[in-house]
């Protein structure tokens, strides 16, 4: 059984992929009163876990609230969604809670953290690393041998070429257009 954490966009999202790949949604949790549900899945404020095969994904958009969710639950086994429609190797390595779309392209020799998103046509060529709770933007392209450090966001059409490194705190949005 599958809980997804949030109840906005990215878990509109997260449930159009988990159910591709035909996991049982349990529902989902997130804090705003406002929300019932999403999709016909029902919204609770809170979850306890009640056994061990319950699996978690975290489906919020905002790379900093996404860490303080896995920090303040480390007794969740996170599910990473690999979305059918994507084209990863089998030489990559996919961390844990991570989300890959449609149309996304992984190489081999790509590490990709725990809690990332890589979204729909992304490309990400050999040799890259890809740290924990990071955001590769839609139709973004990186090339081979880039380091992309934890937290990072690289916004939607950004051409990263190969043999960089980009940090956090890097202008990334207008840097590589």
């Amino acid at each position: 059984m599958l809980y997804i954490c949030g109840a906005t966009a990215h878990a509109k999202i997260a449930i159009e992929t988990a159910e591709e790949l035909q996991i049982e949604i349990a529902g989902l949790i997130d804090k705003s009163l406002l929300i019932e549900d999403v999709f016909n899945y029902q919204v609770n404020l809170q979850h306890e876990v009640k056994n061990e095969l319950e699996r978690f994904f975290i489906a919020i958009h905002d790379t900093g609230l996404r860490e303080r969710i896995v920090l303040e639950n480390q007794n969740w086994t996170y599910l990473s969604l690999i979305h059918p429609k994507a084209i990863v190797s089998k030489r990559a390595e996919i961390g844990h809670g991570t989300i890959i779309l449609p149309g996304a392209y992984i190489a081999p020799d790509v590490q990709i953290g725990n809690h990332c998103i890589i979204a729909s046509n992304a490309v990400i060529t050999s040799n890259s690393v890809i740290e924990d709770f990071v955001n590769i933007g839609p139709n973004s392209s990186i090339g081979s041998n880039v380091l992309i450090g934890k937290g990072s966001e690289i916004s939607g059409n950004i051409n990263i070429p190969a043999e960089e490194t980009i940090m956090r705190d890097s202008s990334i949005e207008t840097a590589y257009c």
